[in-house]
């Protein structure tokens, strides 16, 4: 089994996509009004308004996690790019250092490293 896809229906696509494009600094693959495609590592993370079959957005508690290698020089790359930071950069009880910041409708970004 692998897990190579996560699928997160947003409000708006094209806003969330801008979003993303500069909090993780990478350009999609694809992105049009309904969808959108980033590949990270090797991983692909979705974005889409419209869901196959009949769901609810509630994307309370959603955290994605993105492994880097230095969380300081991303808390200043993001900061300089306007991002709102949510928390840190902070060690954490489990043994990483992480950067949380606000991603698109409610979904939490956490740039992190172990420490």
């Amino acid at each position: 089994m692998n897990l190579n896809q996560t699928d997160l229906l947003v409000s708006h696509v094209a806003q969330a996509t801008a979003q993303l494009k500069i909090a993780l600094d990478i350009q999609p693959d694809y992105a049009d009004e309904h969808f959108a495609q980033f590949t990270i590592g090797q991983h692909c993370l979705m974005l889409t308004d419209k869901a196959p079959v009949p769901m609810t957005p509630i994307h309370s508690g959603t955290i994605l996690h993105f492994q880097v290698e230095n969380v300081d020089q991303e808390l200043e790359r993001l900061k300089a790019a306007g991002q709102t930071v949510l928390c840190g950069p902070q060690k954490m009880d489990w043994g990483t250092y992480s950067l949380l910041i606000q991603g698109p409708d409610q979904i939490v970004l956490d740039f992190y490293s172990f420490v």
